[in-house]
């Protein structure tokens, strides 16, 4: 039971309340404060922490390694890749800009690297024309280089070929929503965990959105940032999740690489961070398994992990420990197309962002908050 005091502050009628407080939710309304600063904003979100992938993932803020970005092409048309590009480029910059000193910010650069000859050659083939197509999006003649040195000089063992571009960086994830938690509070978005929503009503003057614990807001407008669990309030949304696994090991002592990797068509990613190796991924070994909401951890997956880690990226350091394991949940689709938008002049959405969220969330969120303030509604 309520009291007339709580539901006088905290349930009061909202400009917008927005559901999920992972990256898509806080961005979103960074963005509307921005634009629009007198817009009353209330963020729900189920967990005592953000729950998901924004706190869970490996912290890459990708652009996209060649074979991504040549799968892309095959996918949505070249156009679309680049667009896609372009947007994840600019959300890497705006990180940048906005929280670089608060988050551990490295603009690293990135390199894949390829164990079978066949299609390092496949890819190298097309770096002329990838470098040509994303020449005016990063501004340099050659994005992606074949690197001869990085795995040597890294110690890395079974892999043979490598492609580095310099655009990439890597964050703490935490940090970064820590960051944004700090700004929308002082921008005075009140922020709800621990509230679950199970349902919404549109009406023609605003819509109520129902929680778990029986509490009910009111809003002009919903907007829902949910990404893999979207399907909880819009049933009909096409995309599936997808579970993404991570170990972190012990402080390693003259640890001699930095940067961001990744192999196997991206579906392996590890990164230094502070002298340890955080190293994700496995989806493609059980697909039927990993398309799942649920935070757990497998024995297949993570048995690949430590042999990968052991044998491949430190063969010479066996002995180190791994420290920590931990499991996130991402939205996925087959055409790899985000899907962020107004459904209505109350309802709007922003997920499925593939595997990108980190560096889309600000230029989708952005735009969306645009779209939003347009509708003139508040």
């Amino acid at each position: 039971m309520l009291s007339f005091w709580e539901k006088d502050v905290f349930l009061k009628k909202y400009d917008v309340v927005i559901v999920g407080a992972g990256f898509s939710g806080l961005w979103l309304a960074y963005f509307l404060k921005k634009y629009s600063p007198n817009t009353e904003i209330a963020i729900l979100d189920s967990g005592v922490l953000p729950t998901g992938a924004s706190t869970k993932n490996a912290g890459f803020a990708c652009f996209g390694s060649p074979t991504e970005l040549l799968e892309n092409i095959t996918v949505m048309g070249h156009d679309q890749a680049l667009f896609w590009a372009e947007q994840r480029y600019s959300g890497i910059k705006m990180i940048a800009q906005h929280f670089e000193s608060e988050i551990d910010y490295e603009k690293c650069g990135g390199t894949e690297l390829f164990e079978d000859k066949n299609i390092f050659l496949e890819t190298k083939e097309q770096l002329l024309s990838i470098n040509n197509s994303l020449k005016k999006i990063v501004g340099a003649d050659q994005h992606f280089v074949v690197d001869e040195k990085i795995i040597s000089r890294a110690g890395f063992s079974g892999f043979q070929y490598a492609i580095s571009n310099v655009v990439e960086g890597s964050i703490h994830s935490g940090k970064l929503v820590n960051s944004l938690i700090e700004r929308l509070h002082a921008l005075k978005v009140k922020i709800f965990f621990g509230v679950e929503v199970e349902r919404f009503e549109e009406n023609s003057q605003n819509v109520e959105i129902f929680t778990k614990n029986q509490m009910v807001f009111n809003a002009k407008h919903l907007s829902i940032t949910t990404n893999a669990f979207t399907k909880v309030l819009l049933p009909d949304i096409d995309l599936y999740p997808g579970r993404g696994q991570v170990i972190i090991t012990e402080p390693i002592e003259g640890l001699n690489w930095k940067g961001t990797f990744h192999f196997d068509q991206g579906f392996y990613y590890f990164r230094n961070y502070k002298n340890r190796v955080l190293f994700g991924g496995g989806r493609n070994l059980d697909f039927q398994t990993e398309n799942t909401d649920k935070f757990d951890l497998t024995e297949k997956i993570q048995n690949r992990l430590e042999q990968l880690l052991y044998n491949n990226i430190l063969p010479k350091l066996r002995d180190i420990k791994i420290e920590h394991r931990w499991s996130g949940i991402m939205a996925f689709d087959n055409t790899k197309l985000p899907f962020s938008k107004c459904l209505s002049e109350s309802v709007s959405v922003s997920a499925r962002m593939n595997g990108m969220g980190v560096a889309l969330a600000p230029t989708l969120s952005e735009k969306l908050a645009k779209e939003i303030i347009g509708q003139q509604i508040f």
